[in-house]
């Protein structure tokens, strides 16, 4: 009798997995996918190295994908407040590197959130000296190469 309760559990234990993997096989869209629940706001993240401060703008040298280097130049007038404020600043939590993120709303650029020490004694952050000129006149948008 034992032998039998034991085969049987033990089937049961393989026909789990079997009907697991049916199941899941069936659906065709992805389960976070619901159709109604699919945000317009798509954001991307990179380390930055540095943060140098002109006049005008922040040049930021950011990390891409395949280990490189590129900048990103952002007027100061983003970070003005209003309604077309395009810049924001958080604090970076102790033990975290600092980052650049870029969101973009329906493909177009929304706005871009830089995460640093605030404190410019840190060393991501540089002060170019005042002949440093940036030219932003016309900086609309932000393209960034993740």
């Amino acid at each position: 009798m034992k032998k039998i309760i034991i085969a049987a559990l033990l089937a049961a234990c393989m026909a789990i997995p079997a009907l697991a993997q049916s199941s899941a096989s069936e659906s065709e869209t992805p389960i976070w996918n619901h159709g109604d629940n699919v945000s317009e706001m798509v954001y991307h993240s990179a380390p930055v190295y540095s943060i140098t401060m002109t006049r005008d703008a922040y040049v930021v040298f950011y990390q891409t994908q395949g280990m490189k280097v590129d900048t990103a130049v952002i007027p100061k007038d983003w970070a003005k407040r209003g309604e077309n404020k395009k810049l924001y600043f958080r604090n970076k939590a102790p033990g975290l590197d600092t980052y650049i993120t870029v969101y973009y709303r329906n493909g177009n650029f929304d706005h871009v959130i830089l995460t640093a020490n605030p404190d410019i004694r840190d060393p991501v952050w540089h002060i170019a000296p005042s002949y440093t000129k940036v030219d932003v006149s016309g900086i609309e948008t932000l393209e960034v190469d993740f």
